[in-house]
Formats: structure tokens, sequence, C-alpha cells
């Protein structure tokens, strides 16, 4: 790339920051009456946890929205005595009486609005039936989210709530006719939040309630299991391993954690089935910058990550789960560079007789032979000329 592109790039990307703080700065403020002076008294307030803890006593709170925005707009606190419950009124109630200035945003006012679209289409949900929906009573909406949602000790749900509502709004859109409530009742304005729109999602599944129910799924899991082979087979393994501690490689960091998975699997072969260590197969934490990391023992058959990094305890990132496969390189006389390739090739489903024309899912191992480097025509034309006359 020349200089010249270089600052091509450089302007585009200055000019796009440019446009999004002028969105993010974007404003008009008025003065509405000089006959009133702008007073500037403040009043006590209470944490926005402290609040919702109020409006729900004796529930528990598994999240709230000021845990995952981070905009430089997200309200921490709220007034500790509102002149009403709904806060939109609060707000302008309070402006007026104590003479201040009032701030509003779009999403403030098209959140008032869908709610009071909520409303009316609830208040006539069998009026309205037909023009949203096809099917009668109720459809189950469910999504599946053990992905992105953990249950702690203390029977807490948590975990990446914003997104569990977008799938569920994915998954109601699609049993909505001709109307596209979506694009209709979500904030999608300069100034939303990932709070705002995360209500106005909320909205939405609100109006159509008295169609649907929701669910949100957790217990992923393996329901039943097939170990093929014999139990002497699968006593022979802890046999092997007990081998391999007496080679003393060093291979103690990591036979500690396998050496427990593979007594469960040999017990659960002769039907001492533990269905807590069988749920703890995987498990599944999302952070914040996109990453996964899975927790469980399947992690134990793993010394070291994809990186080479070693691993001490059952927790590696998804990313860095290795690859399955090994490389032997070898070279031939005949100029060729090849390499052994072997291990676990994918996986895949089928249904067999001899249990019960079930599907069932397994892993797939398989091996090849391929150039060591990148293909090439260009064999020395000496060896095929040697071959030739072998031949």
């Amino acid at each position: 790339m020349n200089l010249w592109n270089i600052i091509k790039s450089f302007l585009n990307l200055l000019f796009i920051l440019l446009m999004m703080q002028t969105a993010i700065n974007a404003h008009s403020t008025q003065i509405l009456t000089k006959k009133i002076k702008l007073e500037t008294d403040t009043v006590p307030h209470i944490s926005t946890k402290d609040r919702i803890s109020e409006i729900f006593r004796n529930q528990k709170i598994h999240a709230i929205s000021v845990y995952y925005d981070n905009s430089t707009s997200s309200k921490q606190s709220v007034l500790k005595r509102p002149y009403c419950p709904n806060g939109f009124a609060a707000a302008i109630f309070h402006a007026y009486n104590h003479h201040q200035h009032l701030r509003l945003s779009p999403d403030d006012i098209w959140l008032t609005i869908s709610q009071g679209i909520s409303r009316h289409i609830n208040f006539n949900a069998e009026k309205f039936r037909n023009r949203f929906v096809k099917h009668e009573g109720k459809i189950l909406i469910k999504i599946y989210a053990i992905d992105i949602l953990s249950l702690y000790d203390n029977n807490t749900l948590a975990g990446n709530w914003p997104e569990v509502v977008n799938r569920l709004v994915i998954e109601t859109n699609k049993y909505v006719e001709k109307i596209d409530l979506v694009q209709l009742l979500e904030c999608d304005f300069s100034t939303t939040t990932s709070s705002s729109l995360a209500a106005s999602r909320i909205v939405l599944l609100d109006a159509v309630k008295s169609y649907f129910d929701y669910m949100v799924l957790l217990l992923c899991g393996i329901p039943k299991v097939t170990l093929e082979g014999t139990l002497e087979d699968w006593t022979k393994i802890q046999k092997k391993i007990t081998k391999l501690r007496n080679l003393n490689l060093e291979l103690n960091f990591w036979l500690n954690r396998l050496e427990p998975v593979i007594q469960k699997l040999v017990d659960t072969y002769r039907g001492k089935v533990d269905e807590k260590f069988w749920s703890n197969i995987i498990s599944i934490m999302s952070y914040g910058s996109g990453g996964e990391t899975v927790t469980g023992w399947i992690s134990a058959f793993f010394p070291y990550d994809r990186k080479g990094e070693a691993l001490h305890s059952n927790f590696i990132d998804l990313d860095d789960i290795p690859d399955g496969i090994v490389e032997v390189p070898f070279d031939t006389d005949i100029g060729l560079s090849l390499k052994f390739v072997a291990g676990f090739i994918g996986a895949n489903q089928e249904t067999l007789e001899n249990l019960s024309s079930e599907l069932v899912v397994s892993p797939v191992i398989g091996w090849a032979i391929v150039d060591n480097e990148t293909y090439s025509s260009n064999m020395d034309e000496s060896v095929l000329e040697r071959q030739h006359h072998e031949l």
C-alpha cells in the first residue's frame, strides 16, 4: 500500500469517527421561557439496582441493564422520591415542579409510544389476532441460551441477557405476519444505547405475549451415550495411563485431571451413571470481547491448548481447542515431500439399527497423505527421466 492510499484510509477513518462523534453529541437546546428562573438544586438519589429491588421486593434480581450499558449516557441512579412510578412522567414532573432543565431523547419518546402500542394490542388481543398471527391460542417460543447464560451457586442466572432478548425477538418474528414489528417498535436512533435497544425489544415481546409463551432453555446436555467395545477395552485405557505415569514423562499435570474422567467412563460402561458428571461435560461462558471459554471435563483430554500453553485446569478458550490432527512429514527419493495426516477429521450423525434406529453422533477418525508444502508441478526433470528409464 503506497503513502497516498494510507493517507486516504486514515482520512476515511477520521471522517467516520467524526461522524460518530457528531451523532453522539448532536442535540438541540432551546430556551422555553425567560419568565421562570432555572433552578439547579439536587435531591437525593438511589442506585438503579436499589430502585429495581424496591419495585420487585422479595424477588431475586438476576440482571440489571446498567451492568451491560457502557455508554457515557448510562444512568446509574434515579430520584429517591419520584412524583410517580413512571420514570418518563417522573422526569417531566420533577423538571416542571422544580423549574429545571429537561432532557429527552428519541428513545425516551419512542419507548413510551411503544409501551402504549403494546398495551393497546394486549387489551385487544383477539380483535387484532389475525393482523399479527395465523395461529389460535399460543405458540411456545423456545431459544437455547446455554452458551450465553450460567447458573451460579446462589441460584442467580447471569450472562448475556441482551442477546437472550435478541434471540427471542428473532424467533418470535418468524411467526408474526404482515407487520414488521421489529422495525416498527425497536429503538434505532443515533441516541440508542444497549439499554434502550434491549428495553424496546422487550416491549416488542410484551406486545405479542397474548399470542406466544416464551421459554429459555438452559439444560443442554447429552441424554444418552453408547460406549463401544468391551469393558476390557475401557479398563485397558486405565492400565495404559498407569504405564504412562510410570514413564516419568512429567505428565502428572495432565493425568491427574484425566484419570478421574476415565474412571467415570468405566463406571458408566458398567451401568453406574453419574448424571451430574455427564451434565458437566461442557459449559460455555461468553465474555465481553466476543470470546468463549469452555469449562467441563472435556478439557481433561487436552494437556495443551492450540498455542502450546499447558492446561492445569478444565478451562480452555473455544478457539484454543487443539484441532485434533497430527502431521508427520517425510521425503521420497523421487523428489516428493509429503506428510502423513491423521486424527479426528470431524463428527457425523447416523442412524444405527443396532441402537434402536436412534440418531447418534460420533467422532470420525481418519488419515490422509498430502503434500508437505504448496503443490508444485516442477518436479525435478532428472528424477522423472530416471523413472521413465527404470520403467
